[in-house]
């Protein structure tokens, strides 16, 4: 019987949101941003349209989506929010608070009384009898004649004056040179104070240029991406959110889980884009993530490219980098399929069956491989099984110790010593006939996956 010890946090806890959402929450905003990519719309500008409920429409999008101006709209916000589109401002409507159209028209009123029936014009003030009013009530017969006292108006500056042009009310005859202004609704004929009246801005958008190289990775290579993954045994999760050790969340762009019954895999992949080149804070914020959340096996998308210290630390942090075409490559490649994946507890009997299968599982299997540490150091691993992925190359050390009592902590600890030397962070330990406390622990933290075995069956 095999019992197995799997190591401490071995697989992350996350939360994923799909791509969609990511994209602007349906497949729609996804079919709008590959219009935009292929050049078959360049600006999503407005088109005034009194006769649709918001009083404009966006014409190009409603087109390509076959949808209705507010789904459009929210679509397009939704974008711009992410900030994959800009927004830049077209025009604003004023709405009515009663019935929300738009289709409203000024009118002026009197500031003391009110009312709509004012009258605009010259102005005269005539002196004998104080009377002012517009310049058409004092024309009557071709002449100017006081519509008060009825005298005759003749030399200005004597007779009268002109106050100049202002307006009147006909209701309460106050004079005065600044109208109240107020919105009438063609619709429901409200009249509605201009400080009730709601603004609304209408936006034309256009692309994020400094998005482009990202979006165009999120339509295509994202997915043939997740395919590849999910073709070699992986759960893909996309825009996982994971809790790291420190209590932190992060986010990361693929995770991609697979456990083939002799190792559990992690890989965190992440996608960096900028404008030139990926620079050193956008690889040390990958990795410092990967590490928090304990994960060693990372890979890292660069749109377009790394300047050269950011590839420097990504060669030192062991994290494998790929531009576009470098992805396109691996996709395109044949690397073999790994046999089905087990979701049963592994067993086996003997070391040859062990070997067996590995290698149905398209791992390279050497048998006491000797490797040189980075001390310099030479060791003997009883077997080292690696496989190629075509993203990632795992290298595993398997350890097995056969002795008559449960193996001690000192064999555990040499075992981690050597793979540690030698570099390789995926480590098997087979006790046979088990583990004593002490070394179950430290295998735990060291996260070393062991398999208690009682006896093993001898190799023919």
């Amino acid at each position: 019987m095999v019992k197995e010890n799997k190591p401490i946090n071995d697989t992350p806890e996350v939360a994923g949101t799909p791509l969609a959402i990511e994209l602007g929450e349906n497949e729609k905003a996804m079919k709008l941003v590959a219009e935009i990519l292929a050049g078959k719309i360049v600006d999503i500008r407005p088109a005034f349209d009194f006769t649709s409920e918001l009083g404009f429409v966006y014409p190009d999008a409603e087109k390509v989506l076959g949808i209705e101006t507010e789904e459009v709209l929210s679509v397009l916000e939704s974008l711009a929010d992410k900030g994959m589109l800009k927004r830049d401002f077209f025009d604003k409507f004023l709405r009515c608070p009663q019935c929300q159209s738009v289709s409203l028209r000024p009118t002026t009123h009197c500031p003391k009384c009110g009312s709509g029936n004012i009258g605009r014009g010259r102005v005269f003030e005539h002196f004998p009898c104080k009377f002012v009013g517009l310049e058409e009530e004092f024309i009557s017969r071709g002449k100017y004649i006081c519509p008060k006292c009825q005298q005759e108006l003749k030399t200005i500056g004597t007779d009268y004056q002109s106050l100049g042009l202002l307006r009147k009310c006909h209701d309460c005859d106050e004079v005065f040179s600044v109208p109240v202004i107020k919105w009438r609704c063609l619709k429901c004929s409200a009249l509605t104070a201009e400080d009730r009246v709601s603004e609304v801005k209408i936006y034309s958008y256009s692309l994020n240029e400094a998005k482009r190289g990202w979006l165009e990775f999120e339509l295509e290579p994202k997915s043939k991406l997740t395919e590849f993954l999910q073709q070699r045994g992986y759960e893909v999760q996309e825009n996982a959110t994971t809790k790291g050790r420190s209590g932190a969340e992060h986010s990361i762009d693929i995770l991609a889980t697979r456990d083939d019954g002799i190792v559990a895999y992690n890989v965190a992949i992440g996608v960096a884009v900028a404008e030139y080149k990926v620079g050193l804070e956008q690889i040390f914020d990958f990795d410092d993530k990967a590490y928090d959340i304990g994960i060693h096996d990372k890979v890292l998308v660069v749109i377009p490219g790394l300047n050269k210290e950011a590839e420097k630390f990504a060669g030192q942090q062991r994290i494998r980098v790929l531009e576009v075409k470098d992805l396109e490559t691996v996709l395109a490649s044949s690397v073999p399929l790994p046999g089905e994946v087990t979701r049963e507890p592994f067993e086996f009997k003997s070391k040859p069956q062990l070997i067996e299968y590995l290698q149905q599982r398209s791992y390279e299997v050497q048998e006491n491989a000797t490797m040189k540490g980075r001390s310099g150091a030479e060791h003997s691993i009883d077997i080292l099984a690696t496989r190629d992925d075509g993203i990632i190359t795992h290298h595993v050390a398997i350890g097995v110790e056969v002795v008559e009592e449960p193996v001690g902590l000192d064999k555990v600890f040499d075992f981690d010593n050597k793979a540690y030397d030698i570099g390789i962070l995926d480590k098997v330990f087979i006790a046979v006939p088990g583990l004593i406390k002490e070394a179950r622990q430290f295998a735990q933290r060291q996260r070393i996956r062991v398999f208690e075995v009682e006896q093993l069956e001898p190799s023919r």
